[in-house]
Formats: C-alpha cells, sequence, structure tokens
C-alpha cells in the first residue's frame, strides 16, 4: 500500500528548540535530548509528582508509586523501546537520518519522563473534581459567563495533558520564553492528544472526545512544534501523532496497567494469588528460549517469597509488552509515518485479553476500593473549598479593577496565591492563572490549604 505524504525522521527527530531559531550545537559529552531530560528532571513540576497520588493517595503504604516514580519507570521503559527500534528505523530508510539508536530512546525517554507534569493534585480525580465545579457550582458558572466557546469548554473538560504542555513550554524554566525550551523532537513525542477541545455542537471533531493535547491560548506554540517536526495536519487546529508518540503511550501503559496489580498485592487490595494469575497470563505460554537458555518457569520454581515472586513477574510482564510494543510499532511503521495510524500499541498485541483482564479488575477492585473512596470524598472537598474561595476572590478583584482595595478577606487570601498580583484582570487570563495554581498544588498542600481556608 502507498500512502500520499510521509514523514520526515529528520523532521520528526528535530533538535531545535522552542523560541529559537536554529538548533543549538551539539555537545560532545550530552546531546540535545539528554539534555531535555536533565531539565525536565530538575524542575517544581516533576518534583511535585512525588506527592501526586498515582492510583493509591493519602494513607497509602510507602512502597507503592506515587506520580514520580510512575514518570520516572515510564522513561526507563520508554528508553528501552525506543533502542529497540531506532536501529531497524535507521536500517530501513533510504535518505540519511542524522540521529543514533540512542537518539531514539532519549527523545521516547524525555516524552515519558514529562508526560504526566500537568497532572493535578488528586491525579484523575482532581481533573474531574475540576471539570464539575466550572460545569455546575454557581461560582464556576458565573466565572464562565463571558468566555468563549472554546475556554468554556476547556474548563469544563480539564485536561492533564493540555496542562503538562503549557507547564513545559510556559510555566517552567528561567527563560523568558518556551518554557523549558525543548526540543521539538520532544514535544512533539509527548502530544498524546495533538488537537484542541472539541466544542459541544461545534463544527470540527475530534478523534477523542473528552481529550486533548493542548489550550487554546498555546495552540499557537503547539503550532510551531507540529511545523517544525512535519506532523500531518489532519484540520483546523488538529495533527497526526508523532510516530514516537506511540511508544510513550505503551511505555505508559506497560507500566500503569502491571504496577497497579503489584501495588494492590503490597497494599492487600488483591490476595497474591489473585496478582499472581493476573500477572502469570502474560508469560504462561512462553516456552524456555533454546539460544539463550532463559527458561522463566524454571527460575520461578527457585522462589519461594512472595514480594520476590511479584518483583519477578513485574518485571518478566513489561518485558513482554516493551518486545511486543516494539514489533507491533515496526509492522506498522508506514502506517505510522503516513500519520494513518490510531490505535494504542498494546491493542494489537497477542497479550492485549490480559491487559484488559487487569482493567476490569482495576475498576472493580482498586480504583473503587474503600481506600479509593475516601480519598475522592477529601479530593472532591479540598479542590472544591479550593475554587470556591480563590474563584469568588478573584471575581471581585476583576469587577472592582486595577488599584482598587480588597476586602480583607480576600486579600489576605489571595497574598497565599504566588503571582497573584501579576494575574490580568481580564477574565480568561486569570482563570488560567487559578488552575495553574491549584493543579500545580501536591496532594498534601492542596489539603493544608483547604484546610486553613476552610478554619
Amino acid at each position: 500500500m502507498r500512502y500520499a505524504a510521509m514523514m520526515n525522521w529528520n523532521s520528526l527527530l528535530s533538535r531545535k528548540r522552542l523560541a529559537k531559531t536554529t538548533a543549538d550545537a551539539e555537545l560532545p559529552h550530552r546531546s540535545a535530548y539528554e539534555i531535555d531530560i536533565d531539565r525536565i528532571t530538575f524542575t517544581t513540576s516533576f518534583r511535585r509528582l512525588a506527592d501526586k497520588q498515582q492510583v493509591h493517595g493519602i494513607g497509602g503504604s510507602d512502597y507503592v508509586r506515587s506520580r514520580l516514580t510512575h514518570s520516572m519507570e515510564a522513561a526507563r521503559v520508554g528508553r528501552s523501546l525506543g533502542m529497540w527500534v531506532g536501529p531497524a528505523i535507521l536500517r530501513s530508510v533510504d535518505y540519511e537520518v542524522k540521529a543514533t539508536p540512542a537518539d531514539f530512546g532519549h527523545v521516547v525517554a524525555a516524552a515519558s519522563l514529562a508526560h504526566d507534569v500537568g497532572t493535578p493534585c488528586f491525579a484523575h480525580t482532581g481533573e474531574d473534581v475540576i471539570s464539575d465545579w466550572f460545569a455546575d457550582s454557581a461560582i464556576g458558572q458565573r466565572i464562565r459567563t463571558g468566555l468563549s466557546d472554546v475556554e468554556q469548554a476547556e474548563l469544563c473538560k480539564f485536561e492533564a495533558n493540555a496542562q503538562g504542555f503549557r507547564v513545559l513550554t510556559r510555566l517552567q524554566g528561567w527563560r523568558g520564553v518556551g518554557g523549558l525550551q525543548l526540543t521539538a523532537a520532544t514535544l512533539g513525542a509527548g502530544a498524546k492528544y495533538p488537537w484542541g477541545v472539541e466544542v459541544p455542537n461545534g463544527p470540527l471533531k475530534r478523534p477523542h472526545k473528552r481529550k486533548y493535547g493542548f489550550f487554546g491560548c498555546e495552540q499557537d506554540v503547539f503550532a510551531v512544534v507540529a511545523t517544525e517536526v512535519g506532523l500531518v495536519e489532519k484540520g483546523p487546529g488538529a495533527w497526526c501523532r508523532h510516530p514516537l508518540a506511540y511508544l510513550v503511550e505503551a511505555a505508559d501503559d506497560a507500566c500503569y496497567h502491571v504496577v497497579d496489580i503489584e501495588d494492590a498485592a503490597k497494599m492487600r487490595m488483591l490476595s497474591f494469588e489473585h496478582a499472581e494469575d493476573l500477572l502469570l497470563a502474560f508469560i504462561r505460554d512462553d516456552k524456555p528460549d533454546t539460544a539463550t537458555g532463559k527458561d522463566w518457569e524454571a527460575d520461578y520454581k527457585t522462589l519461594e517469597d512472595e514480594d520476590r515472586k511479584l518483583i519477578f513477574l513485574r518485571a518478566q510482564a513489561i518485558d513482554r509488552l516493551v518486545r511486543d510494543a516494539a514489533e507491533i510499532f515496526l509492522e506498522r511503521l508506514p502506517q505510522l509515518m503516513a500519520g494513518e495510524f490510531c490505535h494504542p500499541l498494546l491493542t494489537l498485541s497477542a497479550r492485549a485479553p490480559a491487559l484488559r483482564r487487569i482493567e476490569q479488575v482495576s475498576h472493580e477492585r482498586i480504583y473503587r476500593g474503600q481506600q479509593r473512596c475516601e480519598t475522592d470524598i477529601i479530593a472532591a472537598r479540598t479542590i472544591t473549598t479550593l475554587l470556591d474561595a480563590y474563584g469568588e476572590a478573584l471575581l471581585d478583584r476583576e469587577k472592582l479593577g486595577p488599584g482598587a482595595k480588597l476586602p480583607r478577606r480576600w486579600a489576605s487570601l489571595l497574598e497565599t496565591m504566588p503571582e497573584s498580583r501579576q494575574l490580568p484582570y481580564e477574565r480568561a487570563g486569570w482563570v488560567r492563572g487559578l488552575l495553574d495554581y491549584v493543579a500545580g498544588m501536591t496532594d498534601r498542600f492542596a489539603i493544608r490549604q483547604a484546610q486553613l481556608i476552610a478554619g
């Protein structure tokens, strides 16, 4: 099959940094993409992921993953995936690609490392609470009045992926423009949903009803990235995915599906036997490797401790998913390069039924468990308290205008909000600043701040 347009790896791996006109000179000891990894690692937003829940929130075991540890694990898996496909890609093209196999690994690792930096306090629950607050609360509805249809849709469908793009390109770093000024390759590979929000009853339909990758105020920034890496434009404000974004997605999927089960067993939300059965499904049919002499079953029989067995099974399961994702990626490379592929790689894996079974168990036994429900109640109360208070204060500030004296209760409250004095009085601007502040909070800081407000 021939495809009308094919993306080019020299563009897809562009080293040009956001807000710069040319690519930086290459350093002998560190590639441009490794610099991206370093910049992401040292950001405040990345560090705060240590106190943002992955699945198990406040009061969980110290063992289980936070968003930080999940991001670090996904980055290592992403690096393996990139390193796996890199040599095959370089052999497959009939033009010179100015990259090494390691470059593919570093781009996927950088994008994977950053994939959760826009996650609000309390993670997906936080997204839902913010969205519901703007859709349903009296103050949220007052704030939405006068905003554009796109801005209102973004508030009622708050999206961590779009917030993450904003964090990387505007909020973090010391530079005046371009945020961290990451390479176009890393920003492109990190765009899981390269389109803006879908407006109810609007003319443009998106591939995903809920998910989107950038806010309207950053659409021009994303367009610069998309043009630089050569993404195929699918319509106004919408592009195809960067091929390496599928590996970033696969790294995330492989990690969180498998480790959610490991963590649940550690917390006794699942029995060891149940977790063992779920993880064995990834390797049960594998035969001994005659070339290497590896025999998972023989190794497993030597283990007696349940914790060691879980570690073994987790490692084996992720290993198999990495292999599957890499092989499927290379099989579908022509479609990927034409921007005509639209499936998560692991849904095409022979191990997809094992993943679906984990998803079912996770929804039934983990995401609806007693501790998770308690955390969700805390999240809803906390975020609602914060948005009620800061939202009403900023509405009054807007009404009174520049230079006016705020009531003491609002003045004192806004003093606790960094850079509140620099917020614009124009509503769309200060609403975005409010969400930058609340979404950027860690779980514990949000709780403390809400308790301070509630008295």
